[in-house]
Protein backbone atom coordinates (compact mmCIF):
# COMPACT_ATOMS: atom_id res chain seq x y z
CA UNK A 1 0.00 0.00 0.00
CA UNK A 2 1.34 3.46 -0.92
CA UNK A 3 2.39 5.99 1.71
CA UNK A 4 -0.03 8.69 2.78
CA UNK A 5 0.54 12.04 1.09
CA UNK A 6 1.13 14.82 3.64
CA UNK A 7 -0.14 18.27 2.56
CA UNK A 8 -0.70 21.29 4.77
CA UNK A 9 -4.46 21.63 5.40
CA UNK A 10 -4.44 25.44 5.52
CA UNK A 11 -2.59 25.67 2.23
CA UNK A 12 -5.11 23.35 0.56
CA UNK A 13 -8.05 25.36 1.93
CA UNK A 14 -6.49 28.63 0.79
CA UNK A 15 -5.80 27.24 -2.69
CA UNK A 16 -9.35 25.91 -2.97
CA UNK A 17 -10.81 29.27 -1.91
CA UNK A 18 -8.77 30.87 -4.67
CA UNK A 19 -9.44 28.41 -7.49
CA UNK A 20 -12.87 26.99 -6.57
CA UNK A 21 -11.99 23.93 -8.63
CA UNK A 22 -10.97 20.56 -7.15
CA UNK A 23 -9.14 19.39 -10.24
CA UNK A 24 -7.03 22.55 -10.46
CA UNK A 25 -6.19 22.37 -6.76
CA UNK A 26 -5.09 18.74 -7.08
CA UNK A 27 -2.99 19.58 -10.14
CA UNK A 28 -1.31 22.47 -8.34
CA UNK A 29 -0.11 20.03 -5.65
CA UNK A 30 0.66 17.22 -8.10
CA UNK A 31 -1.72 14.80 -6.39
CA UNK A 32 -5.00 13.02 -7.09
CA UNK A 33 -8.39 14.35 -6.03
CA UNK A 34 -8.63 11.95 -3.07
CA UNK A 35 -6.25 13.70 -0.59
CA UNK A 36 -7.70 17.10 -1.50
CA UNK A 37 -11.24 15.90 -0.87
CA UNK A 38 -10.18 14.30 2.40
CA UNK A 39 -8.66 17.55 3.70
CA UNK A 40 -11.58 19.72 2.63
CA UNK A 41 -14.12 17.34 4.12
CA UNK A 42 -12.18 17.11 7.39
CA UNK A 43 -12.23 20.91 7.69
CA UNK A 44 -15.92 21.21 6.76
CA UNK A 45 -15.20 23.24 3.65
CA UNK A 46 -18.27 23.53 1.44
CA UNK A 47 -17.52 22.37 -2.09
CA UNK A 48 -18.67 24.63 -4.86
CA UNK A 49 -17.61 25.65 -8.33
CA UNK A 50 -19.31 29.03 -8.04
CA UNK A 51 -17.27 32.17 -7.55
CA UNK A 52 -19.04 34.57 -5.24
CA UNK A 53 -20.01 38.01 -6.47
CA UNK A 54 -18.38 41.12 -4.99
CA UNK A 55 -17.82 44.74 -6.03
CA UNK A 56 -14.26 44.30 -7.27
CA UNK A 57 -13.90 48.07 -7.83
CA UNK A 58 -14.98 49.10 -4.32
CA UNK A 59 -11.52 50.42 -3.34
CA UNK A 60 -10.53 51.77 -6.75
CA UNK A 61 -11.46 55.34 -5.81
CA UNK A 62 -11.90 56.36 -2.17
CA UNK A 63 -14.69 58.88 -2.54
CA UNK A 64 -17.15 58.04 0.26
CA UNK A 65 -17.12 57.80 4.04
CA UNK A 66 -17.71 54.05 3.86
CA UNK A 67 -14.78 53.37 1.53
CA UNK A 68 -12.39 55.48 3.64
CA UNK A 69 -13.57 53.82 6.85
CA UNK A 70 -13.14 50.27 5.55
CA UNK A 71 -9.74 51.11 4.11
CA UNK A 72 -8.65 52.25 7.57
CA UNK A 73 -10.19 49.18 9.19
CA UNK A 74 -8.34 46.89 6.77
CA UNK A 75 -5.11 48.76 7.49
CA UNK A 76 -5.62 47.60 11.07
CA UNK A 77 -7.29 44.18 10.85
CA UNK A 78 -7.20 43.03 7.24
CA UNK A 79 -4.85 40.45 5.77
CA UNK A 80 -3.77 41.09 2.18
CA UNK A 81 -2.31 38.12 0.31
CA UNK A 82 -0.82 38.11 -3.16
CA UNK A 83 0.38 34.83 -4.67
CA UNK A 84 1.14 33.39 -8.10
CA UNK A 85 -2.21 31.62 -8.14
CA UNK A 86 -4.30 34.63 -7.12
CA UNK A 87 -4.90 37.33 -4.52
CA UNK A 88 -7.01 37.18 -1.39
CA UNK A 89 -8.35 39.51 1.28
CA UNK A 90 -9.09 38.04 4.71
CA UNK A 91 -10.90 39.90 7.47
CA UNK A 92 -11.09 38.05 10.78
CA UNK A 93 -12.90 39.44 13.82
CA UNK A 94 -14.04 38.28 17.23
CA UNK A 95 -17.46 36.66 17.19
CA UNK A 96 -18.76 39.60 19.25
CA UNK A 97 -18.16 41.81 16.18
CA UNK A 98 -19.93 39.53 13.72
CA UNK A 99 -22.46 42.26 12.91
CA UNK A 100 -19.59 44.55 11.89
CA UNK A 101 -18.27 41.88 9.54
CA UNK A 102 -21.73 41.56 8.03
CA UNK A 103 -21.76 45.32 7.48
CA UNK A 104 -18.45 45.08 5.62
CA UNK A 105 -19.77 42.27 3.46
CA UNK A 106 -22.88 44.31 2.65
CA UNK A 107 -20.96 47.49 1.80
CA UNK A 108 -18.68 45.73 -0.69
CA UNK A 109 -21.69 43.89 -2.18
CA UNK A 110 -20.23 40.50 -1.39
CA UNK A 111 -21.97 37.12 -1.48
CA UNK A 112 -19.09 35.38 0.30
CA UNK A 113 -20.05 33.30 3.29
CA UNK A 114 -18.92 34.20 6.79
CA UNK A 115 -16.98 31.33 8.35
CA UNK A 116 -16.56 30.54 12.02
CA UNK A 117 -13.58 29.19 13.96
CA UNK A 118 -12.59 28.40 17.52
CA UNK A 119 -8.98 28.87 18.62
CA UNK A 120 -7.87 26.92 21.68
CA UNK A 121 -4.94 28.35 23.59
CA UNK A 122 -3.19 27.63 26.89
CA UNK A 123 -1.72 30.40 29.04
CA UNK A 124 1.74 30.23 30.62
CA UNK A 125 0.01 29.18 33.82
CA UNK A 126 -1.63 26.28 31.99
CA UNK A 127 -5.11 27.79 31.88
CA UNK A 128 -6.98 26.78 28.71
CA UNK A 129 -9.17 29.26 26.85
CA UNK A 130 -11.23 29.32 23.68
CA UNK A 131 -11.66 32.34 21.42
CA UNK A 132 -14.46 32.33 18.88
CA UNK A 133 -13.91 34.17 15.61
CA UNK A 134 -15.70 34.92 12.37
CA UNK A 135 -14.00 35.66 9.07
CA UNK A 136 -14.53 36.31 5.41
CA UNK A 137 -12.18 35.43 2.55
CA UNK A 138 -12.48 37.30 -0.75
CA UNK A 139 -10.51 36.30 -3.81
CA UNK A 140 -10.02 39.31 -6.06
CA UNK A 141 -6.90 40.48 -7.87
CA UNK A 142 -8.57 43.85 -8.46
CA UNK A 143 -9.40 44.50 -4.78
CA UNK A 144 -5.89 43.53 -3.69
CA UNK A 145 -4.22 45.72 -6.33
CA UNK A 146 -6.37 48.70 -5.30
CA UNK A 147 -5.65 48.17 -1.61
CA UNK A 148 -1.92 47.97 -2.28
CA UNK A 149 -2.11 51.16 -4.36
CA UNK A 150 -3.81 52.89 -1.44
CA UNK A 151 -1.04 51.79 0.95
CA UNK A 152 -2.48 48.60 2.46
CA UNK A 153 0.23 46.08 1.59
CA UNK A 154 0.89 42.38 2.23
CA UNK A 155 2.79 41.62 5.47
CA UNK A 156 1.81 45.16 6.42
CA UNK A 157 2.57 45.31 10.14
CA UNK A 158 5.80 47.28 9.69
CA UNK A 159 5.25 48.61 6.16
CA UNK A 160 1.85 50.37 5.91
CA UNK A 161 2.30 53.95 4.80
CA UNK A 162 0.31 57.18 4.49
CA UNK A 163 -2.98 56.32 2.76
CA UNK A 164 -3.26 57.49 -0.82
CA UNK A 165 -6.61 59.24 -0.35
CA UNK A 166 -8.04 62.77 -0.27
CA UNK A 167 -7.40 64.56 3.05
CA UNK A 168 -11.11 65.21 3.51
CA UNK A 169 -11.51 61.49 4.21
CA UNK A 170 -8.75 61.30 6.86
CA UNK A 171 -11.30 61.47 9.68
CA UNK A 172 -13.22 58.43 8.37
CA UNK A 173 -10.02 56.55 7.61
CA UNK A 174 -8.62 57.14 11.11
CA UNK A 175 -11.94 56.10 12.67
CA UNK A 176 -11.68 52.82 10.76
CA UNK A 177 -8.12 52.28 11.91
CA UNK A 178 -8.98 53.18 15.51
CA UNK A 179 -11.96 50.78 15.49
CA UNK A 180 -9.58 48.07 14.33
CA UNK A 181 -6.39 48.75 16.32
CA UNK A 182 -7.32 51.39 18.87
CA UNK A 183 -8.65 51.21 22.40
CA UNK A 184 -10.18 53.50 25.00
CA UNK A 185 -10.25 52.73 28.70
CA UNK A 186 -11.42 54.64 31.74
CA UNK A 187 -11.91 53.81 35.41
CA UNK A 188 -14.39 55.55 37.69
CA UNK A 189 -12.45 54.21 40.65
CA UNK A 190 -9.00 55.53 39.73
CA UNK A 191 -10.24 58.41 37.50
CA UNK A 192 -7.74 57.22 34.87
CA UNK A 193 -8.57 57.40 31.16
CA UNK A 194 -6.43 56.71 28.11
CA UNK A 195 -6.74 56.28 24.35
CA UNK A 196 -4.18 53.93 22.78
CA UNK A 197 -3.54 53.17 19.13
CA UNK A 198 -1.21 50.38 18.09
CA UNK A 199 1.01 50.94 15.06
CA UNK A 200 4.42 49.40 14.29
CA UNK A 201 5.09 51.29 11.04
CA UNK A 202 7.13 54.48 11.70
CA UNK A 203 5.83 56.37 8.65
CA UNK A 204 2.21 55.53 9.37
CA UNK A 205 2.60 56.30 13.08
CA UNK A 206 3.99 59.75 12.23
CA UNK A 207 1.05 60.30 9.86
CA UNK A 208 -1.42 59.51 12.65
CA UNK A 209 0.35 61.82 15.10
CA UNK A 210 0.44 64.66 12.55
CA UNK A 211 -3.28 64.42 11.83
CA UNK A 212 -4.21 64.03 15.49
CA UNK A 213 -2.02 66.98 16.48
CA UNK A 214 -4.25 69.48 14.67
CA UNK A 215 -7.28 68.54 16.82
CA UNK A 216 -7.94 71.42 19.29
CA UNK A 217 -6.62 70.83 22.83
CA UNK A 218 -5.41 67.34 21.97
CA UNK A 219 -2.53 67.83 24.38
CA UNK A 220 0.66 65.78 24.21
CA UNK A 221 0.46 62.57 22.21
CA UNK A 222 2.81 60.12 23.87
CA UNK A 223 4.75 57.31 22.25
CA UNK A 224 5.50 54.21 24.29
CA UNK A 225 9.12 53.15 24.61
CA UNK A 226 8.45 50.18 22.34
CA UNK A 227 7.43 52.64 19.59
CA UNK A 228 4.44 50.45 18.75
CA UNK A 229 1.79 52.44 20.62
CA UNK A 230 0.69 56.07 20.72
CA UNK A 231 -1.62 57.34 23.43
CA UNK A 232 -3.65 60.32 24.64
CA UNK A 233 -3.97 60.68 28.40
CA UNK A 234 -5.54 64.08 29.11
CA UNK A 235 -9.33 64.18 29.44
CA UNK A 236 -9.95 67.08 27.07
CA UNK A 237 -7.68 65.55 24.44
CA UNK A 238 -9.47 62.20 24.67
CA UNK A 239 -12.89 63.82 24.31
CA UNK A 240 -11.82 66.02 21.40
CA UNK A 241 -10.19 63.12 19.56
CA UNK A 242 -13.13 60.74 19.95
CA UNK A 243 -15.60 63.51 19.10
CA UNK A 244 -13.51 64.23 16.01
CA UNK A 245 -13.73 60.67 14.69
CA UNK A 246 -17.29 59.83 15.81
CA UNK A 247 -19.33 63.05 15.41
CA UNK A 248 -21.63 62.99 12.35
CA UNK A 249 -20.33 59.55 11.34
CA UNK A 250 -22.54 56.95 9.67
CA UNK A 251 -20.31 53.93 10.13
CA UNK A 252 -18.40 52.80 13.22
CA UNK A 253 -17.88 49.83 15.53
CA UNK A 254 -20.96 50.10 17.74
CA UNK A 255 -19.52 48.74 20.98
CA UNK A 256 -16.60 51.21 20.92
CA UNK A 257 -18.79 54.23 20.24
CA UNK A 258 -21.27 53.17 22.94
CA UNK A 259 -18.43 52.80 25.45
CA UNK A 260 -17.33 56.35 24.65
CA UNK A 261 -20.89 57.67 25.00
CA UNK A 262 -21.01 56.05 28.45
CA UNK A 263 -17.77 57.86 29.34
CA UNK A 264 -19.16 61.24 28.22
CA UNK A 265 -22.19 60.72 30.43
CA UNK A 266 -19.86 59.89 33.31
CA UNK A 267 -17.89 63.09 32.68
CA UNK A 268 -21.06 65.20 32.54
CA UNK A 269 -22.12 63.83 35.91
CA UNK A 270 -18.73 64.66 37.41
CA UNK A 271 -18.84 68.22 36.07
CA UNK A 272 -22.42 68.66 37.28
CA UNK A 273 -21.46 67.53 40.80
CA UNK A 274 -18.40 69.76 40.78
CA UNK A 275 -20.34 72.84 39.66
CA UNK A 276 -22.99 72.10 42.28
CA UNK A 277 -20.36 72.03 45.02
CA UNK A 278 -18.89 75.30 43.75
CA UNK A 279 -22.30 77.00 43.88
CA UNK A 280 -22.91 75.66 47.39
CA UNK A 281 -19.55 76.90 48.52
CA UNK A 282 -20.30 80.35 47.07
CA UNK A 283 -23.65 80.56 48.90
CA UNK A 284 -22.03 79.67 52.22
CA UNK A 285 -19.31 82.26 51.79
CA UNK A 286 -21.80 85.05 51.31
Amino acid sequence: MGSRIDIDDNLVIERYNQLKNLKKVAQSFGVSLRPILRILKKNNVELTNRRYNVNHSFFEVIDTEEKAYWLGFLYADGCVRKTKTGSQLVLKLSIKDEQHLEMFRSDIESEHKIMYHENKTVSKKGTPSISKNCLIRINSNKIIEDLINKGCTPRKTFTIDIPNIDKKFYKDFIRGYYDGDGNFFYSEKTKMSVVTIVCASPNFRNFLIDVMSIIPNIGIIHENKDKYTIKIVNVLGIINFLDYIYDDSKIYLTRKKEYYEKYKEYRRNIESDYNGKLRGSYVKST
